[in-house]
């Protein structure tokens, strides 16, 4: 008995052991339950099918990427030289160089792509003479940027030399597929091809990724995946009650003195090898599909079979604000309200800063990188530069108009006071409403009396009228006394 004691004791230890390593593995954060998440339908492990899936068919995940991606490229920037207010020859260069390939719309193709999964690519397809698996050379021309997914590129071999700390670690071969392993419906036909690249032509974007491991890029969808599913779980659940509830599903009940089979028999009164199932579902189809058909029963009652379908309303707030915050944006930016009311000033000036930091620390290195090595291939002519961004929180035309009105009346409430000078002159009333300034003398300042005539304007002035003194009224009252 002592025996079957310690080995029931012993095997309840190595299971619960073997639950504690499988726990480690379940993906819940709650260390009551550890298979929490898989009772909640949540992925432990999540890929980069999963994200592309959420995009292209969840509404949140794709009005997160393109509320990020839209407002970071609101408007484009200008790659120019250091402290060069006007476009320079070799600025106008770069976008005589972007325009004929629609490059500016292929770099923020990488971006939308970098934002799906932890890292996009980009492809140069230069005019130097040399296949796409050769390093690159100096070109003559950027024939074209290809935007490439995670799931169409894939590194085929790496450097192994460790004396070479500046190429160790690092990929020595790509290779890319011209069709996206995730891309669906008809193809036509389009031949399925993988070609060789050289890291030399070969840019990638993960954002997230602290170094130069681009596999440590940090999807955007990742931390409110659970989210999603939630919120997938709940328009699903209330659209299928909807849908039972309106399909009237039919109950049918007979009373003990009921003779169902009668309902089998044909018109005649004579009898037929239907059963009284099979004709009450024949005639529940025709009920649902039809407005005008009826059902005959004998002695029986039916009814519709109704549930009563709850208000997942706050439920599903919950769920969308938690992905809101996964994304960092805030709610009323990415869902709107259902009342009409605008996002608050608040989350605009949130939803601004969010997309100028990563205008800053994502895009302009990337774009840097980009000028660079087009540099180095000749295509882009050597120099220092810097990427200016467009102000996100500009003021509109109408607040421009606005708080230039705003400046008008404060001049003529000081003026109203006795104040002798404006507050503000006419030049920096111009500038606020987005208007160019005036040059000097040319009204800068607000005059009641009216000017002098031009002499020159009347030929038969006198030529030295203008230069005379004004006469002095205590003058002339001193010349009649």
């Amino acid at each position: 008995m002592a025996d079957l004691i310690t080995n029931t004791y012993e095997l309840t230890q190595i299971a619960r052991a073997r639950n504690d390593f499988l726990s480690e593995f379940a993906g819940s954060l709650d260390a009551k339950r550890p298979d929490a998440w898989r009772q909640y339908g949540y992925k432990t492990d999540l890929c980069f099918r999963d994200y592309r899936q959420a995009y292209e068919r969840g509404g949140p995940a794709h009005g997160a990427v393109h509320k990020i991606l839209g407002k970071c490229w609101e408007r484009l920037p200008r790659i120019k030289q250091p402290e060069a207010d006007k476009a320079t020859p070799w600025e106008e260069a770069i976008t005589a160089l972007l325009k004929p390939i629609n490059g500016w719309q292929k770099l923020m193709g990488l971006d939308r792509r970098n934002l799906v999964g932890r890292f996009a690519a980009l492809i140069y397809r230069v005019a130097d003479g040399r296949p796409l698996s050769e390093p690159l050379s100096k070109g003559d021309a950027l024939k074209d940027l290809i935007p490439l997914y995670e799931d169409q590129i894939k590194v085929t071999s790496w450097h192994s030399d460790q004396n070479d700390p500046d190429t160790y670690g690092k990929p020595a071969m790509f290779q890319y597929r011209a069709r996206g392993e995730s891309l669906s419906g008809d193809n036509q036909g389009k031949p399925e091809m993988w070609a060789d690249v050289h890291p030399s032509r070969v840019q990638i974007l993960a954002e997230g990724a602290d170094g130069d491991d681009f596999f440590e890029g940090v999807p955007l969808l990742k931390a409110g995946f659970n989210a999603l599913v939630d919120l997938e779980k709940l328009r699903g659940g209330g659209a299928e009650s909807a849908l039972k509830n309106a399909a009237r599903t039919i109950v049918v009940k007979f009373d003990a003195q009921a003779s169902p089979t009668t309902i089998t028999s044909n018109p005649d009164g004579s009898p037929t090898e239907r059963s009284v199932k099979s004709v009450i579902e024949d005639q529940t189809k025709a009920l649902n599909s039809n407005q005008d058909s009826s059902m005959v029963l004998q002695g029986g009652e039916a009814t519709t079979l109704q549930t009563q379908a709850s208000d997942l309303s706050p439920q599903w707030t919950i769920a969308a604000n938690e992905f809101a915050a996964s994304v960092g944006l805030p709610f009323t930016v990415l869902f709107g309200q259902q009342t009409g009311r605008l996002a608050s000033d608040e989350d605009q000036k949130d939803y601004i800063a969010r997309a100028v930091g990563r205008q800053l620390n994502t895009l302009t290195p990337m774009l840097t990188e980009f000028v660079q090595r087009m540099q180095a291939c000749g295509i882009i002519e050597a120099g220092e530069f810097e990427i200016e961004w467009p102000d996100l929180g500009a003021p509109s035309d109408e607040q421009r108009l606005d708080n230039a009105v705003k400046m008008v009346t404060a001049n003529k409430t000081a003026y109203d006071g006795g104040s002798l000078e404006p507050i503000f002159d006419l030049n920096e009333i111009r500038k606020v409403g987005g208007f160019e300034e005036r040059a000097a003398g040319a009204g800068d300042e607000f005059k009641e009396d009216t000017p002098p005539a031009d002499p020159a304007a009347d030929p038969n002035a006198d030529p030295t009228a203008a230069k005379k003194p004004p006469a002095d009224p205590k003058a002339k009252s001193q010349a009649k006394k």
